[in-house]
């Protein structure tokens, strides 16, 4: 995931102070995380006409909701992060965008939605068990048949404090296995899981220096309500 380090709590950056820091380069340094927008394509291929689909930290909005939207699918975008939205809501007018921690969210009026994505969103400032939890929660969002991709980063560790291009967090993960585990407690069809890796490019987005930077483990998974 990233070096250990020794930190102060007040020196650690939240989700929000994070994604605030790194802003829309985010979006560059994980442009060419090919893996991805092959996930993206697959839902594209099995969501029907016009489908509801809710993505869970959707920092700039591309290329999750801009691919979505482009497509006819009414979309909306949620992130803790007020530079995220600002940013997503500039790229991707056709969606909506909310600015709130998945913490606070619930659908609005019982919606259910066709499909649900988490790209990379359940990492920092969670634990593993709030992580089980929001896979619970995310199937019941879901209409029967809807589908949920969710991505992060496959390792087992509870409130790590970590640096993660260049900033101090304290993360949390689930390994492949306990992924899998949660999805199938949730009572989620798995139709499969894919693993890369993939090396962000933040030294040419100008977020931090090379000595920050390390080539991540990623997981895909692809299930079904």
């Amino acid at each position: 995931m990233a070096t250990t380090t020794s930190t102060t709590p007040d020196q650690r950056l939240t989700a929000e102070s994070l994604f605030d820091s790194v802003g829309p380069a985010y979006e560059s340094a994980f442009a060419e995380c090919s893996p991805q927008q092959d996930s993206v394509n697959w839902l594209l291929e099995h969501l029907p006409a016009k489908a509801s689909v809710l993505d869970i930290g959707c920092g700039t909005g591309r290329p999750v909701c801009s691919s979505l939207a482009a497509a006819g699918h009414s979309v909306l975008g949620i992130d803790v992060s007020g530079v995220m939205i600002a940013a997503a809501t500039r790229n991707v007018p056709q969606a909506s965008f909310e600015k709130i921690d998945i913490k606070d969210f619930e659908p609005a009026d019982g919606k259910k939605y066709d499909a649900i994505t988490v790209y990379f969103s359940l990492i920092a400032s969670v634990t593993q068990e709030q992580i089980r939890n929001y896979i619970a929660k995310i199937y019941s969002w879901l209409k029967e048949g809807g589908l949920f991709i969710f991505a992060t980063v496959p390792i087992s560790g509870e409130n790590l404090e970590i640096t993660w291009m260049g900033r101090p967090i304290v993360a949390s993960s689930l390994s492949a296995d306990e992924v899998l585990e949660s999805m199938k407690a949730a009572n989620f069809e798995v139709l499969k899981s894919e693993s890369s890796k993939y090396l962000p490019r933040a030294v040419q987005a100008g977020i931090c220096q090379k000595e920050d930077v390390w080539e991540e483990d990623h997981l895909f998974v692809y299930a079904r309500r």
